[in-house]
């Protein structure tokens, strides 16, 4: 008995999304009703793994012997690839009779060679009314070499695909190595609904990125990394942003990356700001209810470049990615009055600061400037042992709302017991500080840690506190 035909067709709908485009075209064949089940697809998902039925390793398993070069050669197979890929989606999309459809995503080797078809299955999309686009398009191999993708292999994203149309569907829309630029038409009626872009590694004509900003008066978030821009940071202006995320931006001069810093940022309802730059220095800001904020800190770059954000008066969660710093070189001249939770990530410290430098307790800074702090969290990448123990300090820091301290990519050096024995004394409400041998960079799933925490370094931490008598061991937790 045929069970799975007696299935509802939202279920069997369900059960087709599972399959490889390959296999999903053959279902046609069954019956009528297989048939029909296609156009109850609301999301269509297609990548080229996905749709040949192939692992990354095989889509680039070289079978042709008669080339010398094995880059060659992998580059011809991945051609044979796309070309399927290609006609495959094509041949799905001209088959597709349904009248809406909520997603589109395509992802896929960029070779410069069809962007045409992509622009046919843009409008297929846009004439159903699509409200999500994500366009997560990939670099040829090489191009990942040298971290860039040249013009002629991306696929430019034409603007006026939408200008027949005013039903304004679109609400969100993902591009990675896209050229995108200015509409033609300076229409951006289409767009009056949008509600989030996210640019990754594109090629962006700045003045697209002001007059969306100017026009679309719904956008909430905004993403820009590793974009390539002709010739100046865009200035940030909106009415309704809500969530900024810049990086890493850059412009080519004399066939050489520059990188350009974000400089003017008016945004009254921004609540979440992402900036990954190379200067705050030069950053004019006007965010007045800016509650959460990340951003990087150079070593050498001013000491007082966090007074910015003392001026923030919503301000309850930050994030600092510090590159290489000497933390008592930081200067705290205004207190960050609202601060609840406080991140620092510690970048390669040991690369331009003397181990004798190193000191944790320059966080007591930031501690003695966050008066309502709750929660801290610190970690240490590519941490080091250093075996020269130095004295332990005993440096005052009262903290009256400090609940809980997490400390990572701790291997139990000096400093690391320094820290811990003047917390343990000074944080009057402190209910628990985690030592853990665990780190990881940037935001990366791979968790490291130091093998020899586990066997003598933990043990080394507990006796020294031990033979200190501290008050509050109890609180101490070791992962």
């Amino acid at each position: 008995m045929d069970h799975i035909s007696e299935l509802p067709d939202e279920i069997l709908s369900h059960i087709l999304t599972m399959l490889p485009v390959k296999d999903l075209l053959k279902t046609s064949l069954l019956s009528r009703r297989w048939c029909k089940l296609w156009f109850l697809r609301r999301d269509l998902h297609f990548d080229i793994f996905h749709v040949l039925g192939k692992s990354e390793q095989e889509v680039f398993q070289i079978r042709d012997s008669s080339h010398n070069s094995i880059m060659e050669r992998r580059r011809v197979q991945l051609d044979i690839n796309m070309d399927e890929f290609v006609k495959r989606v094509d041949q799905f999309v001209k088959s597709f009779q349904g009248i809406k459809i909520d997603s589109f995503f395509v992802s896929f080797y960029l070779n410069g060679k069809h962007g045409d078809i992509i622009d046919q299955w843009i409008r297929f999309a846009i004439a159903r009314g699509v409200e999500t686009i994500n366009l997560p398009l990939l670099a040829m191999p090489s191009a990942y070499a040298i971290d860039t993708t040249p013009s002629k292999l991306r696929y430019k994203f034409a603007l006026d695909l939408f200008s027949d149309t005013n039903a304004s569907t679109l609400k969100h829309m993902r591009l990675e190595h896209c050229l995108v630029s200015h509409p033609t038409n300076s229409d951006y009626i289409p767009f009056k609904n949008l509600r989030s872009l996210s640019l990754f590694r594109a090629k962006v004509d700045e003045i697209f990125i002001e007059s969306l900003l100017s026009n679309c008066r719904r956008l909430e978030e905004l993403h820009l990394i590793y974009c390539e821009l002709r010739s100046w940071m865009p200035k940030i202006m909106s009415s309704s942003l809500c969530h900024l995320k810049v990086g890493a931006c850059y412009i080519v001069s004399d066939n050489s990356r520059v990188n350009i810093n974000l400089i003017s940022l008016d945004c009254l309802k921004l609540t979440s700001l992402e900036y990954i730059g190379y200067s705050l220095v030069t950053l004019n800001i006007n965010t007045p209810l800016l509650k959460s904020i990340r951003c990087a800190v150079h070593y050498g770059e001013d000491p007082n470049v966090l007074a910015l954000f003392a001026t923030l008066p919503k301000l309850e969660i930050m994030r600092l990615d510090i590159s290489s710093m000497d933390l008592t070189s930081l200067k705290i001249t205004q207190p960050f009055k609202h601060l609840k939770q406080l991140n620092i990530i510690l970048f390669s410290p040991f690369e331009t600061v003397e181990h004798s430098k190193f000191d944790l307790l320059g966080i007591v800074t930031l501690l003695r400037a966050s008066p309502l702090l709750h929660k801290l969290s610190v970690m240490i990448t590519y941490p080091m042992i250093i075996e020269n123990q130095k004295v332990v300090k005993d440096i005052e820091c009262t903290h009256d709302e400090i609940k809980v301290i997490e400390l990572r990519g701790c291997v139990g050096n000096w400093y690391e017991i320094e820290f811990v024995m003047n917390v343990l004394k000074y944080a009057h409400k402190l209910e628990e500080i985690v030592l853990s041998p665990y780190w990881r960079v940037h935001d990366s799933f791979n968790w490291k840690f130091d093998p020899i925490w586990f066997q003598d370094r933990r043990q080394m931490i507990s006796e020294k506190l031990q033979s200190e008598n501290v008050v509050g061991r109890e609180k101490l937790v070791l992962i």
